[in-house]
């Protein structure tokens, strides 16, 4: 894993923050498989970026205020854990979320080609492992 992919990583999360599904998205291989947990809202699978895309901007719609912060990074070969503190404001219903969960991505030619998503940290790391 170089710093590059880190910074890419990094780069991806910061320009959802902004609302930029587009810029989020070069972080992935055209062909990435993104796996959400079932535990968080709209978890699937999706199949390239594409269907990602549609799945972002639905979601991102849905709140008024969001923000992830990445906690750390643990990186493992050419897999590293993203560990997130998100705080949202829903659009509709004011409802606010203070949460923690984590992506693992798999890193290949400078692109995210897999990406899986925890709904715990801890279940996270331990797939490092895996």
């Amino acid at each position: 894993m170089s710093e590059t992919d880190v910074d890419t990583l990094r780069g991806s999360y910061n320009a959802l923050n902004e609302g930029d599904v587009d810029a989020a998205l070069e972080a992935l291989d055209p062909d990435a498989v993104w796996r959400e947990s079932p535990e968080l809202p709209g978890g699937d699978e999706f199949h390239g970026r594409e269907a990602l895309r549609g799945f972002l901007r639905d979601f991102l719609a849905e709140w008024r205020e969001f923000h992830q912060q990445i906690e750390d990074l643990v990186v493992t070969g050419d897999r590293i854990a993203v560990l997130i503190h998100l705080t949202a404001v829903g659009r509709v219903s004011g409802v606010e979320a203070d949460t923690h969960y984590a992506h693992v991505w798999t890193m290949r030619n400078g692109k995210g080609v897999r990406v899986e998503g925890y709904r715990g940290q801890d279940a996270a790391l331990r797939s490092l492992d895996s």
